[in-house]
Order: structure tokens, then sequence, then C-alpha cells
């Protein structure tokens, strides 16, 4: 089952993310195959029953591997586990009890795994005024001699640290640190702190920068930032702020929140609604207009790519030519994605033509 599903079904388009985040460390395409073939295509219970159940089995292996003395199984297999705990819980609505508890299984078993991760996955904290974020700080694969350099990557609407790491594991065998917190509306913050997204995202990231550079081992002239999803908007927004992130990179680009995604798609709406706080369409619709660009893109100066596909179903494209038009860096590229793979939202089924190319980019200028 090559497919899985349709490639325009959500139940698709959610199991085309976990292929490509398998493909790097978390979780394996065949479990995923096999489970497919038991769903039942549309209907939701069935959904999060079987991935629930690939979880716990994949825990199980995890442990009787850690048991015997196996790290390194027991490490694939705890990141196994991580991602079919969080996949079971994509269509759970809101904040539910069982989206909590499968978010809790997820980190507790992506924890399990870092411990026996090498290089170094570090379980770290960031305070930003009288909130604290979590995350992980992730060492290079290949320390360079002399200091790091370092990329922040900063998830969207429903992705928390512990999937992203996935994401972004070629930015640590690039030799270059990685930073993974779960800033407000995200992970943790949200399934645990009640904290919700903020227009002014430059704050929360300013935090994690300020965490970044005063690491001893972190060159702080040589920090990126890529924001992937509805990053598109957090990241460029941090960057208008902040002239220590010196590359930037909007893996999917948004002007407007309010008119690039939550006008675009309908179904993420309920999404956006649970990470601004639980509030009705109303009161979104009344809040979302400050989570803009305007007026700000123009202080981005750093250099900026900008990626995304023709055919994103979740993001509109139109958003991103608008910020990459806004953007005042002199060294700025837009990359549209327009093959027959790779046209979709973040180009999970194109990941191994698109990131070396965002990688490719970021290193020649970071």
């Amino acid at each position: 089952m090559i497919d899985f599903f349709r490639p325009t079904d959500p139940f698709g388009a959610q199991t085309m993310r976990l292929v490509a985040e398998s493909l790097r460390g978390g979780g394996d395409v065949f479990d995923i195959a096999c489970a497919c073939r038991r769903i039942t295509p549309g209907d939701t219970e069935s959904w999060q029953a079987e991935w629930a159940a690939l979880g716990a089995e994949a825990e199980r292996r995890a442990r009787v591997a850690f048991t015997n003395g196996r790290g390194r199984a027991a490490m694939r297999d705890f990141f196994a586990a991580s991602q079919y705990f969080r996949q079971s819980a994509v269509f759970e609505p809101g904040a539910g009890a069982r989206k909590r508890e499968r978010f809790v299984k997820a980190q507790q078993n992506f924890k399990a795994g870092a411990k026996l991760h090498t290089p170094p996955v570090e379980v770290i904290t960031v305070k930003c005024g009288g909130e604290t974020y979590d995350g992980y700080f992730c060492h290079p694969a290949t320390p360079p001699i002399g200091k790091w350099r370092a990329v922040m990557l900063i998830g969207g609407a429903d992705a928390f640290a512990e999937e992203i790491f996935f994401s972004g594991h070629e930015i640590i065998e690039r030799g270059i640190a990685l930073l993974l917190v779960d800033t407000p509306g995200r992970g943790s913050s949200i399934f645990l702190k009640n904290l919700p997204i903020r227009a002014d995202y430059e704050v929360p990231i300013k935090a994690c920068i300020d965490w970044l550079a005063a690491r001893p081992e972190v060159d702080a002239s040589r920090i990126g930032l890529v924001g992937i999803s509805m990053a598109g908007y957090y990241a460029p927004r941090a960057a208008a702020f902040d002239r220590r992130i010196k590359a930037l990179i909007g893996w999917c680009g948004c002007y407007s929140l309010l008119d690039d995604l939550y006008e675009f798609c309908p179904h993420l709406r309920p999404t956006v609604q649970h990470i601004m706080g639980g509030l009705s369409d109303a009161e979104a619709r009344a809040r979302l207009p400050a989570f803009t660009l305007a007026g700000v893109a123009q202080n981005i100066v750093c250099p900026t790519l900008i990626t995304h596909g023709v055919n994103d179903r979740l993001m509109n494209v139109e958003g991103a030519k608008r910020l990459f038009a806004a953007i005042g860096a002199r060294d700025k590229t837009l990359k549209l994605w327009d093959g027959e793979t790779g046209a979709g939202h973040c180009g999970y089924d194109a990941w191994n033509e698109q990131i070396p190319f965002m990688l490719d980019w970021l290193e020649a200028r970071l």
C-alpha cells in the first residue's frame, strides 16, 4: 500500500506525514503499511485504536530490547511508539482527555528514546517571563572544532517538539546543533500548561534564542531559525525583531493566519480555535487579524528562504508569495514546489529533495 489511502484524504495526508518522518527514525514504514490495511477509511475510532495499538506494541518491543541490553533497538522502538501515539490522536477534537493522554504517552516514549540517542539529546526548559517551555537541545553528530552553529526549528499548529525532532534530524547530521521548544500553543505548552498561541510570537522565540546564545558551545553569531507549516508565520515574525537570527527558512510561508490558513482551510478551524485557548469561531475571527506580518515583514533583513507547495491544501500559496514580496532582505529566495510530488503541504512526499535543498541553502549562509 504505497498511496496510504488517498493523497487528498485527511487520513492519507496525515499518514504521508508519518511516513516522511519514519524515514528519518520516527517509525517503520512497514508497520505503518500494516496499520493502514486494518484502518477503515473515514472511521476516526478505527484510526485512533489501530495507531494506539501499534504504539503499545512498539513500546513493548522497546522495553524488551532495553532489558536485554539492546539500546539501539530500544531507541528506535521508543521513537516509533512516540510517533504512533501522536498519530492516534491527530483527529481527536480540542483538548479532550484522550488527546492529552496520548500526548503524554508520546512524550514519555520520546524521552526514553532520547536517553539512548547518540549524539546527546538534552531535555531542557526555557523561561519567558512567567512562563516555562519544555524542549530539547540536540548536539551535532560531528561537533566542529570550535563553537557550534545552531538552528532553532519550530513546528506549526499541531506539531510538537518530539515530532519535529525527526523533521530536523538531518540538521544534526550536518554538524549543526538543533533546538526544539514547545512554545505557546504547541505540545506540552497547550496540552499540559494551557498556554495558547500569541500574535507577538517574537517574544517566546526571543527567549529561546536567548537560551541558545547563552550556551557556551554555541556560536551566537551563527544562529538560524526554521519554521515548518504554520510556523511559517511564527519564524518570520521573530526574525523581523531579532537581528541575532542570521538565516531564516519558512518551510511554508504565511502572511496572514486569518486569510492564508483559517479562511483557506475550514477543516483546520477547530485546531486553530483550540490552540488559541478554546475559542469559538467568532472569538477566533476577532483575534486573528493581529496574527499578520503586514507592516512587519519589511524588517526581516537576514537571508531568507520561503518554500511552499503550489497545491498546498492547508495553507494558501498566495500567502507565501505575499510574505516573500514584503520581506526586506536583499538575499531572499522563493522556492515553489510544483512537481508530481512535493507540491502539497510541507512536501512530505519529496523530503529527499526538499530537505537537502533547504539545508544546502542554510549551510551556505550560516
